[in-house]
């Protein structure tokens, strides 16, 4: 294969990867277009209240909120004080677990999650469905059957409702019948069930927390979850409704206790909603870290944030390279050194672009000043350069202290210039002098302050460094463009210019 077609092969490549990992993680992940962009997250408290028994080691254990098609949960805490805490599972459900031994008196315990509603196409799978088994007497099972087929029932969810309607009316002695017994909202939400099932729909008994802020506790409602031709739907039984998923949080599901205290009495548990506003970069990262997303555990997601920070500068140094590409190999401008407007660039984002302009202008002009009563000194290289770098650090000093007393105090900033960068670009800058003369100089250097002033403009950019940082990936993308740019080997725009004596001659 060519090197021209490894090259188009290469490209190819790198696009493809690039945008297709920045793709995957806005709409499988979650990941924000703007890491501005901001949604709501709701924290649900559970508040576990007990007696404990001093002379047993006390167990509590607490199903944990599910996710379910319009809610993720994606962080889980806890709050107790002489408790070991840890999350277990329990023949397929996740439990909250505390252990604690030699404690007495009244306990109090705190778990909190958080959880936030997704794009649907981002809902994550549900469980299978583990329907009601009916269980009637022939008796009951005659007036539950005349009772469903009574007239005719609708299809889907709104048969269901009307076989719910029926069942809450008073005045109806087959209700009575079968409800007798069943008054507390648990058993009468299973009866229920029992009866939806035996006419033939797929149902589920849950047991949720509204996410209301307004409410200070509530205690656990006891509703129906019904499959419809695979899509789930909640019902409650008392008001007859549909209940939508991003209103509540499922904590138990058909038998499934809600709270078991071992070694204490008088258990309760209790729960509160609060509503907040969270970034939704850190609520995805969240997410795709508790789910175990690779594109998120073997990434910069993963590091402490001191060193996240750092790697957000160093994410936006590419940017700064494309421009010295584009500006060099297709508009011919030129400059000193290849990476050196990158790196004043960089030391632009500390001091303003402004600021750092008046900085180098005056700390290169005096350099070059001192550097040529060094060239009659023909001193050797390494003991020039050297030189050049002590005078680099006097002139820092010396703009430092003299615009503290003048009160502009901006330039102190000067020490945010590499030294040795400035160093190496007096000396070059000298030698071009020496041969070239000060117009190829000033060409130079003028190239070098608009090839850096751009790619600080580029890199300073919030909207483009937040985007590097959401996705990285996309490093891989402005690496084929570069690769690309190598490739090209046409005129550049300066050629125009530099050709155009030869045009006008031909005509």
């Amino acid at each position: 294969m060519s090197s021209a077609k490894q090259v188009q092969l290469l490209i190819a490549v790198l696009l493809v990867l690039g945008f297709s990992a920045a793709i995957y993680k806005h709409l499988v992940l979650g990941f924000p277009l703007l890491a501005s962009e901001q949604e709501s997250v709701w924290q649900l408290e559970a508040r576990i209240v007990f007696e404990a028994d001093p002379e047993a080691e006390v167990d509590v254990r607490l199903n944990l909120p599910d996710s379910n098609p319009r809610s993720r949960v994606f962080a889980l805490d806890s709050v107790a004080v002489d408790y070991n805490f840890d999350i277990i599972e329990d023949n397929g459900v996740r439990l909250a677990h505390w252990h604690g031994e030699q404690l007495s008196g009244p306990q109090i315990l705190y778990f909190r999650s958080l959880s936030h509603q997704p794009d649907p196409v981002d809902a994550p799978q549900q469980a299978e469905l583990k329907p009601i088994k009916p269980s009637f007497s022939d008796v009951l099972r005659q007036s539950a059957e005349a009772l469903i087929n009574e007239k005719p029932l609708a299809d889907g969810l709104e048969g269901a409702l009307q076989l719910m309607r029926r069942l809450n009316s008073p005045s109806d002695g087959r209700v009575d019948e079968l409800l007798r017994g069943y008054s507390s909202p648990e058993k009468r939400n299973q009866r229920i069930g029992q009866i939806l099932t035996l006419a033939n729909f797929k149902v589920e008994p849950v047991g949720a927390v509204f996410m209301d802020d307004e409410a200070r506790t509530q205690n656990i409602t006891h509703l129906l979850e019904i499959d419809i031709n695979g899509r789930r739907f909640l019902l409650d039984n008392r008001e007859i409704a549909q209940v939508r998923w991003s209103e509540v949080a499922v904590l138990q599901r058909s038998n499934e206790p809600l709270l078991e205290v071992f070694g204490g009495v008088n258990s309760r548990v209790t729960f509160a909603a609060t509503k907040t506003q969270q970034a939704a970069f850190s609520t995805a990262v969240d997410v795709a870290s508790r789910e175990g997303a690779a594109l998120v555990d073997f990434s910069i997601y993963s590091l402490p944030l001191s060193e996240q920070n750092a790697f957000k500068l160093l994410l936006v140094i590419p940017l700064g390279a494309l421009i010295v590409v584009i500006l060099r190999n297709l508009v011919g401008i030129r400059t000193s050194g290849t990476f050196m407007p990158v790196l004043i660039a960089l030391t632009f984002l500390q001091t303003s672009l402004f600021t750092g302009l008046a900085l180098f202008v005056v700390v290169v002009g005096v350099g070059l000043v001192l550097r040529s009563y060094l060239s009659h000194l023909n001193l050797l290289l390494v003991p020039r350069i050297a030189s050049v770098l002590v005078f680099v650090i006097i002139i820092y000093a010396a703009i430092g202290i003299l615009s503290t007393k003048l009160g502009w105090h901006e330039g102190l900033k000067v020490t945010f210039f590499p030294m040795i960068i400035l160093s190496w670009t007096i000396e070059r800058m000298s030698i071009l002098w020496d041969e070239d003369g000060p117009r190829e100089v000033m060409i130079e250097s003028a190239g070098s302050l608009l090839t850096a002033s751009l790619a600080y403009l580029l890199m300073s950019n919030g909207f483009v460094s937040d985007t590097i940082f959401l996705y990285p990936e996309l490093l891989l993308v402005l690496l084929a463009i570069i690769i690309a740019i190598g490739s090209y080997s046409g005129y550049r725009l300066s050629d125009l210019w530099r050709f155009e004596p030869m045009e006008r001659h031909d005509q």
